[in-house]
C-alpha cells in the first residue's frame, strides 16, 4: 500500500463513483478499478459496495478512509517540514462554498489563487451549509463556510462578514426603490404569514429563519422547500410565493425588475458568514495561503461595494 493508492481510494469514496474518480484523477477507469481490487486483495476485505449506479464504502472501507485521510495529510505536512521556508508553496486545497457565497467569492478567489499560487492545486466545491460542518470535521474539505455560530462548534472559525437578508417576491409584490428594494420594510410577523419558498432543514438559512420565528413567536408559512437558489428565484418570479435570501444573491434580479424585494424589520434579518477549518488537524502552508487570499479578497469586495456586507471585527 502506498500514498498513491490511498489517494485513489479517497477520491472514489468522495465521488461515490469509480468513473467520476477516474476523471478527477485523470487516469483510465479500468486501471483504477484494478488498483482498488488489488488493494482489497492485499487487505483481505471488500472496501466498496459496487452498485448499478456508483459505489459506497463498506464498514472496512469507512475505517480505511479515516486512516487514509490522516496519512495523506500527515504526508503533506512532512513534505512541508522538509521543504522548510521554500518560496514556492505546493499542495492540494479543497474549498467548499455555499451557493450564495460562491456567487460572490468563487471567481475572484480562484483568479487570485491561480495568479499567486501557481503550484497549488485548488478544488472548489459547492455544498449545502447544513452539511458543511461534517465535511470539515471529516477532513473531506480544508476550508468551508457556515452562517450560524452554532455550526462552528468544534471547528476553527473566523467571522468574515455580516450581511442583510431580504424578502423577495414577484415583480409587482413590492414597490421599487433604491437598489430595487421597497422604501418601507416588511415586519417579520407579516413575513411569516406570506407563502414562503425556502430551503429545507438542515440548510442553515432555514435553521436561521426558524430561530428568528421562535424568538418572534411566529410560525413560518412554508408552501414548498427548495434548496437551490436559482430554482427559488424562478419560482418566486413565477408567483409561487416569496423567499428570503441574501441581498447579494438577488441584487441583479431586483435592479432589473425580475423580482421585487424589501428589507425586514422587527427584527431585521442578518446573518454572519464564518470561514471555517478543522479545529485539530494542522493546516498546510497551501491551506493557510488560500485562507489568506479569501480574507484579502473578501475585504477588497466589501470595501469596493461588490459584496454588500459589513466586515467583521478581527
Amino acid at each position: 500500500m502506498d500514498f498513491r493508492i490511498l489517494r485513489y481510494f479517497v477520491a472514489i469514496a468522495e465521488e461515490g463513483s469509480i468513473s467520476r474518480a477516474a476523471e478527477r484523477l485523470r487516469i483510465a477507469q479500468p486501471a483504477l478499478s484494478a488498483q482498488i481490487r488489488n488493494l482489497e486483495s492485499e487487505l483481505g476485505s471488500p472496501l466498496l459496495h459496487r452498485m448499478p449506479r456508483g459505489v459506497a464504502v463498506t464498514e472496512s472501507g469507512a475505517k480505511l478512509l479515516g486512516h487514509a485521510r490522516q496519512i495523506l495529510r500527515s504526508a503533506a505536512l512532512a513534505r512541508e517540514d522538509l521543504l522548510g521556508d521554500a518560496a514556492v508553496i505546493i499542495g492540494d486545497v479543497t474549498v467548499s462554498f455555499p451557493q450564495s457565497v460562491a456567487m460572490v467569492l468563487t471567481r475572484p478567489v480562484v483568479e487570485e489563487v491561480l495568479r499567486a499560487l501557481p503550484r497549488v492545486s485548488l478544488s472548489v466545491r459547492e455544498s449545502n451549509t447544513g452539511y458543511m460542518s461534517e465535511l470539515l470535521r471529516s477532513g473531506r474539505i480544508d476550508l468551508g463556510f457556515v452562517f450560524r455560530e452554532a455550526d462552528t462548534v468544534g471547528l476553527k472559525a473566523r467571522r468574515l462578514v455580516e450581511e442583510d437578508l431580504v424578502v423577495i417576491g414577484p415583480p409587482d409584490a413590492f414597490e421599487r426603490g433604491h437598489g430595487g428594494l421597497a422604501p418601507k420594510s416588511l415586519r417579520f410577523p407579516r413575513l411569516a404569514q406570506l407563502p414562503l419558498v425556502i430551503p429545507g432543514r438542515p440548510h442553515s438559512l432555514r435553521e436561521l429563519l426558524n430561530d428568528y420565528a421562535r424568538r418572534a413567536r411566529a410560525e413560518l408559512h412554508v408552501v414548498v422547500e427548495v434548496d437551490a437558489i436559482p430554482q427559488i428565484k424562478e419560482l418566486v418570479a413565477a408567483g409561487a410565493g416569496h423567499a428570503v435570501l441574501s441581498y447579494n444573491a438577488v441584487r441583479e434580479d431586483l435592479t432589473t425588475g425580475r423580482l421585487s424585494g424589501a428589507r425586514v424589520s422587527s427584527p431585521s434579518l442578518q446573518r454572519s458568514v464564518f470561514l471555517c477549518g478543522h479545529a485539530e488537524l494542522p493546516q498546510t502552508r497551501a491551506v493557510r495561503a488560500v485562507e489568506k487570499i479569501i480574507l484579502e479578497v473578501t475585504a477588497r469586495l466589501v470595501d469596493g461595494g461588490l459584496w454588500k456586507a459589513r466586515l467583521a471585527s478581527p
